[in-house]
């Protein structure tokens, strides 16, 4: 492995879901998922002030659920259009439906990079025993907080200057490289395809859908909820699971017992799982093993 870390790669929902100091509570004390673009971003500018360069990574499905958040002014929701100016500045990448966490955890690997989250990547060390864990969690750095809604991350050194002989080196090593990469016309073409794709995904989420394609979109905000209130490993009521989907879904806000009665059956037709079957349908749809005790679910 090189000596020096070269670029960092942000895992963005973990920065975007974090609520340190902003937390909003529903009428059972129960914790109502957030997404702060604002956050994001600050993070962002935190890691290029000490001269990183950074990507983050985030998947389609929470941004989607931003947009429905947005659409129904939920105080959950901060200013989307900094998710859009990330995106437009190749700063925010979005991943596609069918990838997981390993996806940006292999490129962090293949472009040296120091890894910024506090997930401890229980699942994928159990789906994917062949990767250098020991690697992964040395790049890993864990140990950033909020503190008055200001990013701070100890462990980040400034990125050190390259020596003269360093520059040389890479320099030579980048006409190697260069031979197995694109040409700049192909990468200027894939950043071109990258951008319809996420103008493409705007559009289609106000855009008349056919029954086939609504329930994809709303399946992909639904692990995403999942997954954001159930990645601590701290086990979580159904019934608090069932009402953090009914917001983005079904475009509700503020507290629970003020929204439109009969919220709950419509809920269960949008998603269409069965009358009593919410946990089990959580469970069969989920790609992360889920096991419940009474009413909590958590991941095995």
């Amino acid at each position: 492995m090189k000596n020096k870390y070269e670029t960092i790669v942000i895992d963005a929902a973990n920065i975007l879901h974090n609520d340190a100091g902003i937390v909003i509570k529903n009428e059972n004390g129960e914790r109502v998922l957030q997404i702060r673009p604002e956050r994001l971003r600050d993070c962002i500018l935190f890691c290029e002030d000490k001269g990183w360069k950074v990507i983050a990574f985030l998947k389609q499905g929470t941004y989607r659920m931003a947009m429905r958040l947005t659409k129904s002014n939920s105080v959950a929701m901060g200013d989307i259009d900094i998710l859009d100016n990330l995106k437009d500045n190749d700063k925010l990448y979005l991943i596609p439906r069918d990838k997981e966490d390993i996806y940006w955890i292999d490129y962090a690997i293949s472009e040296n990079a120091l890894i910024i989250t506090q997930d401890k990547f229980r699942f994928e060390k159990k789906t994917y025993p062949d990767r250098d864990w020991e690697d992964i969690n040395n790049r890993t750095l864990r140990d950033f907080e909020f503190v008055n809604s200001k990013f701070i991350l100890p462990s980040l050194k400034n990125k050190e200057l390259k020596t003269n002989q360093e520059e040389k080196q890479i320099t030579l090593n980048q006409i190697f490289a260069a031979i197995q990469k694109l040409s700049s016309n192909v990468a200027e073409l894939e950043k071109y395809v990258r951008k319809r794709e996420f103008t493409n995904l705007k559009k289609s989420e106000f855009k008349p859908k056919s029954k086939q394609q609504q329930i994809k979109s709303n399946l992909e905000i639904v692990n995403t909820v999942v997954n954001s209130l159930l990645s601590s490993g701290d086990a979580v009521a159904a019934s608090h699971i069932h009402a953090e989907l009914a917001r983005p879904i079904l475009g509700l806000n503020g507290k629970q017992d003020t929204w439109k009665s009969g919220w709950n059956d419509e809920l269960r037709q949008t998603l269409g799982y069965p009358k009593k079957e919410f946990k089990q349908w959580l469970i069969s749809n989920s790609k992360k093993k889920i096991i419940s005790e009474g009413n909590k679910l958590s991941y095995a």
